[in-house]
């Protein structure tokens, strides 16, 4: 008996000490990297520290709704640097962006015409900003309607959101190693900055963003984060394994998913902001997670299993080391 508390007290400070070491990592990397672009660290610095940082936090916080709420706003921030570091080795390193790939696939896909240039000739007028802009950068904007289903699967459907969020968080990072790879210009930058497509493509988000602000209309600007980033596409991504995820619930949560899937493809190839290829990738990446799962999960079981012990060990110390009774 003594034996057998001697050893569980001895493998529960194991996990108290890793424990302890991921508490400390947390502030570590979030000062390491917000401090990145100040102190010069470079990219293979950067990316190791944010991408334990989502499994850091799962392993100092004890299960519980607000354990999600915490893992999936360090997933979200996680990404968001993932996303934003290519483009920030690229300007280092004056490494070329592609320009002529997707405009060659979407010409094949658009009968000859990139499915942009057909839309916004079709339907938008380049001189002023109308309705349909505003209702289309609205949906573009919408970007946080899977978060904010999760949010609702979560107070709701709690059986489903480990599955989900898991779903959620591989998929967005899947895209991140593609901004490396082959980084790549979205329809706006290759239509303003190399004249492709007879410079006929317009960035209507920006358009609409001004006219809201009644700032004057200008043809550039600075984006933020990855303007490089277009192959795949986040956003369709995010949607599509969103939607699965609804469609398990019930059928018409998962009609009305894929219904956003829908109007959120027509937004970002309307606004010139993805080419209809881009957004055909961002499925293949919702789809290649959805298949892949089944042969993923018994390690992802076993790491939650192991983050579990960890986040527990406080509890567990307490217990055999005379505060509680076991």
């Amino acid at each position: 008996m003594q034996r057998g508390l001697l050893r569980l007290r001895r493998s529960t400070n194991d996990w108290l000490t890793v424990r302890c070491g991921f508490a400390a990592f947390v502030p570590a990397a979030v000062a390491l990297v917000s401090l990145r672009k100040r102190l010069g660290v470079p990219a293979v610095v950067t990316l190791p520290a944010i991408s334990l940082l989502p499994l850091a936090v799962a392993a100092i916080t004890p299960l519980s709704k607000w354990r999600y709420i915490a893992v999936g706003t360090a997933y979200m921030w996680a990404f968001k640097v993932t996303w934003e570091l290519p483009y920030e080795a690229r300007k280092k390193t004056q490494r070329p962006v592609h320009v002529r790939y997707p405009i060659r696939i979407d010409s094949l896909l658009g009968g000859g015409v990139p499915p942009t240039v057909r839309l916004q000739r079709a339907l938008r007028d380049p001189t002023t900003v109308t309705p349909l802009d505003r209702a289309v950068a609205g949906i573009y904007a919408s970007w946080l309607v899977p978060h904010l289903i999760l949010g609702w699967i979560l107070l709701r459907h709690p059986q489903f959101i480990p599955r989900a969020a898991g779903r959620l968080a591989a998929t967005y990072h899947l895209t991140t190693p593609f901004y490396w790879l082959i980084p790549t210009a979205p329809p706006w930058l290759a239509s303003e900055s190399s004249g492709e497509m007879n410079g006929e493509v317009q960035r209507v988000l920006r358009h609409v963003i001004r006219d809201l602000r009644n700032q004057p209309r200008r043809e550039t600007d600075n984006s933020p984060g990855n303007p490089s980033g277009s192959m795949p596409s986040d956003h369709i991504a995010a949607a599509a394994i969103t939607a699965m995820a609804l469609s398990e619930i019930d059928v018409a949560y998962g009609v009305l998913g894929w219904s956003y899937v829908v109007l959120a493809s027509f937004a970002v190839v309307y606004l010139g902001e993805h080419y209809l290829i881009d957004v055909l990738a961002g499925l293949a990446v919702a789809q290649t997670v959805r298949l892949a799962e089944p042969f993923v999960s018994p390690f992802v079981r076993q790491l939650a299993h192991v983050l579990k012990q960890i986040a527990s060990s406080t509890t567990k110390s307490s217990l055999v080391t005379g505060d509680g009774h076991p």
